[in-house]
């Protein structure tokens, strides 16, 4: 508890030691695992298939020397965690610190993997077992505080559903999965119908998660430096995910999904809903006859949208959309976060404490079902 508020912050990360991969996959795909290589830059960095899993040159690339700058930078308010290999007792630590009650985890490396396309899918799925399996080892260590979102190989629908089944299983929180459009499927392709009904019937959050320098298209393709393909692709890949998912009928056929933006910030939130409600106005569902409901009535049952907590225009997201639709995040323990200044930052902003009470702990404890987990 932190000042009287509990806090879950919706989007942290691990940071998986390179060993893991081939340590935790499957023994016949033991020779193929991700595993660090030099990248061919003069760098070393992780490659699977004989590939890096990011792009390191061209449109959005992850290779210029003043990015790699600025991230050693940013990692130096890390050093305790850094120091002891990010593992759950310096992680807990810094929780305890600063307050927090329980943190949703998502891969730093597997989001990456996740941005490439695969030759083998079913070295990908093996790749995804094998970091959901260390990872939920990991978060044992605190199961209530430490709550592990499983990756799924969407690049095939049925290893995905036979991924989410095991993972949710062995005690998965929630589900992470890209925006980008993967094997050329937008998320209302027929073929993810099945996961689409797989999911709902689990039952637990899908979070959605942009990640730097896909090889997937991505609207930071646009762009020749990661910094700037970064600001543009979380957020629009967001946007079209929620309008993907809103327009093509997603939700009204699987109504109980529970969908969670993070690490997109939630300042975009008003002017989106805005647009979906001036185009219903118009054609209101003519080309989109599964859109049985006005767009902002699907994302008030279905979607919770993660800020941050210096977002200037979070005032204003409070009082257009509402404060039960927003949850908190920081990033950690990425360099370009804001852990641990998010926290002040959000009780500081010129909003009620109800919704900051709201905004850090009620409407992400529903989605995670830990209202009750934590004393």
């Amino acid at each position: 508890m932190r000042n009287g508020y509990r806090v879950i912050d919706t989007d942290c990360h691990q940071i998986e030691p390179p060993q893991i991969w081939a340590d935790y996959i499957d023994p016949e795909f033991a020779d193929r695992a991700p595993a660090s290589s030099d990248l061919g830059n003069g760098r070393k960095g992780m490659m699977v298939e004989g590939e890096p899993l990011a792009k390191q040159d061209g449109n959005y690339p992850m290779d210029a020397k003043e990015f790699l700058e600025a991230t050693i930078k940013g990692m130096q308010r890390f050093e305790r965690a850094r120091s002891s290999g990010f593992n759950p007792a310096s992680r807990l630590e810094d929780m305890d610190e600063q307050g927090v009650d329980a943190q949703v985890i998502y891969p730093t490396v597997g989001g990456q993997l996740l941005g490439k396309p695969f030759k083998d899918l079913d070295l990908l799925a093996a790749c995804c077992r094998a970091y959901n399996d260390w990872s939920l080892e990991y978060c044992s260590a605190a199961p209530d505080k430490l709550l592990m979102a499983a990756m799924l190989p969407i690049q095939s629908p049925d290893l995905a559903i036979e991924e989410a089944h095991r993972a949710s299983g062995k005690g998965a929180s929630a589900f992470y999965i890209r925006p980008n459009p993967v094997e050329d499927r937008n998320y209302y392709h027929e073929d993810l119908d099945s996961l689409w009904a797989a999911l709902e019937k689990i039952g637990k959050p899908i979070c959605i998660h942009d990640s730097g320098s896909p090889h997937l298209p991505s609207y930071g393709d646009r762009m020749h430096t990661h910094t700037s393909g970064h600001i543009i692709a979380h957020p629009f890949e967001a946007m079209v995910a929620m309008m993907s998912l809103i327009w093509y009928g997603i939700i009204e056929k699987y109504p109980k999904l529970r969908i969670v933006h993070v690490e997109a910030d939630a300042g975009w939130l008003p002017y989106w809903l805005q647009r979906m409600e001036q185009h219903f106005d118009f054609s209101g569902n003519a080309e989109h006859p599964l859109l049985k409901k006005r767009p902002t009535e699907y994302f008030k049952s279905n979607f919770l949208v993660a800020c941050r907590g210096d977002e200037m225009t979070l005032p204003s997201v409070v009082e257009l959309v509402g404060d039960d639709y927003i949850t908190f995040n920081t990033d950690y323990p990425h360099p370009d976060g804001t852990w641990p200044s998010g926290f002040e930052a959000l009780e500081k902003q010129p909003i009620s404490e109800e919704s900051i009470r709201k905004i850090f702990w009620d409407n992400a404890a529903g989605a995670f079902g830990v209202q009750a987990n934590i004393n």
